[in-house]
Formats: C-alpha cells, structure tokens, sequence
C-alpha cells in the first residue's frame, strides 16, 4: 500500500471556480482569473481540470477558453487541498481516502457541500472512498511517495482534541501504509488554519524537501534546524527558500465583502505569504509569487534557487497574491487526481 504524492499521478490538476462573495473580493473575479492563470500555466506540461458549481456555470463558461475542460462539481470554496481525499495504491488498485473536514474550526461555517466533494471525485475516478474516524486534511502533511511523511501535530490535535496522538498516528499508518511520521510541532502564526505544512516545509521531490523561515516565528525557525539534525533528514537534500512573510493590503481593497458572523472576515489582519505552497507535478514545479514590494527580490530568489535545485523540471512562477488574500495558496487550492 502506498500514499501517492503529487508527482506520482498522472491525472489531471483539478481546481475550482471561486464564487463566494464572503470569501472573495470584487465578487470573486480577480480569484477567478487567477485560477485561469495557474491552469494555463500547468496545461502547457500536464492536463488540467476546472471544477464548477452547478448554479455558476452561465457565468463561468463566458468566460473560459474553448480547450480547458472543465466538470459540474457541487462545493461551497475552492480549498480541495483540505477538502478533498488521498489516493492510496493497492496491488493494481488506487483507493481514495477521506478524513473528517469543519471548515478549519471556525473560519468557514459553510462546509456541507465541501464534505460531499471527495465521494464526486472518488466516482468520477471509479475509486473506492475511505473515511477516517476524525478530521484531516490535505495542508497536514507532505510526504516522500515512499512511506516517509512529514504532519503537523499541532493542527491534527487540535482538530481531534480527545484522540491521544499515538492513536491518531496508529490510524493513519493503517489507512495510509506510512512507515515513518515525523511530527510537525510549531505552526506559523499568520496561517489562519492554526498549522499546515504547505506553508512550512514540502517534499518536491522523492529525495528533495523545500522549507521556509519566518521572520515572525522564531520556534519554527528552531524547529526546521532541528528536523535537519535527525538522523531521517540525512537522506533527502535540504532547500532553503526566502522567508514566509506577513503581507498587508489596504482594507478598502475588501469593502465590498459580504461581512457575515460565521466566515472568517478579510482583509482585517495581513495575509501570509509563502513560496513553499508550490504545486509539484510530474514534470512541472508551480512556485507562487507575489505581487507586494516587500516580496519582489524574494520573488526571484525563490524561483532562481529552485530551477537551479530541479533542471529536469519546468519551474515556472504563478502569481498567487488573490489566493493568498483568500486565505490560501496554490497548492491549498489544488488536488492532483489519478489517471
């Protein structure tokens, strides 16, 4: 049994059309081209699909190009990264898997749809679905494809308050077939989802792992040199991207956001920014980039250190400000599906 990463599946790179006007600014228009961006990007090195809710179709289809494909898809936001299942093989099988999901504890109440997304996408890929007995989602973990997985405890523990961790350990290495959990302890303080490794530290590769510091967050700075220093850490190359930064917009800038009680308000706190929410397919790197001052030397950086890391792939860049202003990043708002 093995948990497939990214760069393991040959399907196509599934996102969805943004629509929520309590989550998104300008009626969700610039988070919708922003999508039509990154898939445009990915379609020139692998297939790609876009995901639509059924009442959004008139509006969507006006305006997308005539060769992306796209799919009916009921959902309430566009973050399959922790909505949607894994792809688990066995034998000449690929199983999806599905932990638990609550809206990120409180950001979104509106999450009923999002829950029924992962039984569309298991018939859609004529997978078997698997439940987990507690809530996970995808922004937990990375992993090396091969049994070797890295997971915030913070986040999965406070999701599941009275599982013990080694239980919750102990069921994830039965459903998943992992042979090596290293815990994650310290989240970054600007991730409004309380810890996700997407935003910390990435296998992008089978023997390669990208992190970032911060400059707000000096535990997780100790805590990644640490990981270093184990004795696991000597078995894969260590990549060091520009800092996570905490980025503001002007609050005008989300004025026209439906303000309700149960979604999580916008632009009132910064937004984080992180190169390591990158979207890793086979045979293509998706690096997020920024469009604030503060970002424009890191910008560059990022992409200069991971061409030269990675030349087999194409690295190319996708700017992911409004994704970020919506809580997320490329990868949150992705999900590789099998062939």
């Amino acid at each position: 049994m093995t948990l497939l990463a990214d760069w393991q599946l040959q399907g196509p790179l599934l996102a969805l059309w943004p629509y929520r006007n309590d989550v998104w600014r300008a009626n969700a228009r610039p988070a919708q081209q922003a999508i039509l961006q990154l898939l445009n990007a990915v379609a020139n090195h692998h297939a790609v699909l876009l995901g639509i809710h059924p009442p959004q179709l008139q509006t969507a289809l006006r305006q997308l190009p005539d060769e992306l494909e796209w799919t009916p898809l009921r959902y309430d936001d566009v973050w399959l990264r922790d909505s949607g299942p894994h792809f688990v093989r066995e034998s000449h099988n690929v199983r999806a898997v599905v932990g638990e999901f609550d809206g990120w504890q409180g950001v979104h109440s509106h999450y009923q749809r999002d829950r029924r997304v992962p039984q569309q996408l298991a018939q859609r890929c004529h997978s078997v679905l698997g439940k987990l007995p507690f809530i996970f989602e995808g922004g937990m973990l990375s992993h090396d494809g091969a049994g070797t997985v890295l997971v915030h405890a913070k986040s999965l523990q406070g999701r599941n308050p009275h599982w013990r961790l080694s239980e919750l350990e102990r069921q994830l290495q039965r459903a998943f077939g992992w042979s090596r959990v290293i815990w994650i302890q310290h989240a970054l303080n600007a991730d409004e989802t309380g810890g996700h490794v997407d935003n910390q530290i990435q296998f992008i590769a089978p023997d390669t792992i990208a992190f970032a510091g911060s400059q707000h967050d000096p535990k997780w700075n100790a805590e990644v040199q640490q990981l270093q220093e184990q004795t696991w850490a000597r078995n894969y190359r260590w990549l060091q991207l520009p800092d996570s930064q905490l980025v503001h917009d002007d609050p005008a800038l989300f004025a026209d956001v439906q303000r309700r009680p149960d979604v999580r308000a916008r632009g009132i706190t910064g937004s984080l920014a992180s190169y390591v929410n990158m979207i890793r397919l086979p045979g293509v790197l998706l690096v997020p980039q920024f469009s604030y001052r503060s970002c424009q030397s890191s910008n560059q950086q990022a992409l200069a250190l991971l061409r030269d890391a990675l030349p087999e792939l194409a690295v190319e860049p996708i700017d992911a400000t409004e994704m970020i202003r919506g809580g997320g990043g490329p990868h949150c708002l992705s999900l590789v599906l099998p062939s």
